[in-house]
């Protein structure tokens, strides 16, 4: 089998902390195939520069932009892989994901995007839990009714590209959802049930407060189906929006806090539900798991969650 190159782009803002780990993640892979590792770095003031500098491999800059969405389409412009991706600076890849990921793309033919399953990882860096594996295909329909990709677990092929144009700049916040919805009217996607990449939650992360949430998702939803382009290939049907839209009012009431909000919503959503809603509201912690919860996946490993953690005496790799 001949190997796909692969190109990483990591869009980063003074996370100087977790990014060297993010790096270790990529370089430790037992990957046979060439690996371009971009940083678009928008110009950090804290120690972010001096560890990029330590690694010479890495095409990197750092500069003003505008933001998440220009970072990386900076990022996309710079690739040259087959096969791209995108991962936070302060997320991290998991042992075989490299391996795991593109022997599914390359296999079956018929695939343009594959995500594995992520791990969460607490602000503590020590306590984590792990999420259902899963190996469905993505659709439209089941990427905003069943489970988003996670952006740090997804590759995909460039030519992919071709279809959505990048990360459009009008979506404020989910743009890497947008993404996705879009490419998915045209390509065929599949989760592969295998933990293949850490999400780091932590006091500096950049999180979705007031309507933004709601308002980007439904956003992203309208603007296809005003559009015949992707209109003709999918569309909500009435009740299927009215409860997905419900589902996005009660996750936005539970980022603003407003727990009066979230009982009235919870309430409404869960008279009648079927078991896809439950389902749902499960996962998101909005109802308790079932005794009879599902066994779980026989490919569910406990992940090694501190294997690219950098060493405290690192030296300098320009010197070797």
């Amino acid at each position: 089998m001949k190997w796909p190159s692969i190109s990483i782009i990591i869009p980063s803002f003074n996370q100087g902390r977790f990014i060297e780990r993010t790096l270790l993640s990529i370089f430790k892979q037992d990957y046979p195939g060439d690996v371009q590792v971009i940083v678009s770095d928008g110009g950090s003031s804290d120690e972010t520069t001096e560890i990029l500098r330590k690694y010479p491999e890495i095409t990197w800059w750092s500069k003003g932009d505008e933001g998440l969405v220009d970072a990386i389409n900076q990022g996309f412009s710079a690739a040259t892989g087959d096969v791209l991706a995108i991962q936070s600076s302060d997320d991290f890849y998991l042992p075989d994901a490299f391996v795991r990921s593109i022997t599914e793309l390359v296999q079956d033919s018929s695939l343009a995007l594959v995500s594995g399953c992520d791990v969460y990882l607490m602000g503590d860096g020590k306590s984590f839990s792990c999420s259902a594996l899963d190996d469905h295909n993505i659709t439209p329909r089941s990427l905003m009714m069943r489970r988003v990709i996670p952006q740090h677990c997804a590759f995909f092929w460039r030519s992919m590209l071709k279809i959505t144009g990048g990360l459009g700049p009008e979506i404020s916040e989910g743009a890497e959802i947008d993404l996705w919805y879009r490419a998915l009217h045209f390509v065929e996607a599949r989760f592969i049930p295998h933990h293949t990449a850490v999400y780091q939650f932590h006091d500096q992360q950049r999180t979705v407060k007031g309507d933004r949430w709601y308002q980007s998702l439904t956003q992203i939803v309208e603007s296809c189906e005003a559009d015949e382009k992707f209109a003709s290939r999918f569309r909500f049907d009435a009740l299927d929006k009215q409860v997905l839209y419900q589902r996005w009012l009660l996750q936005e009431a539970r980022r603003s806090g407003n727990e009066a909000r979230v009982a009235v919503l919870l309430d409404e959503l869960s008279r009648g539900a079927s078991d896809e809603t439950i389902t749902f509201l499960i996962r998101q912690g909005f109802l308790p798991k079932s005794a009879t919860a599902n066994p779980r996946h026989p490919n569910h490993r406990v992940p090694d969650i501190h294997w690219s953690e950098p060493k405290r005496d690192t030296t300098d790799r320009r010197a070797a």
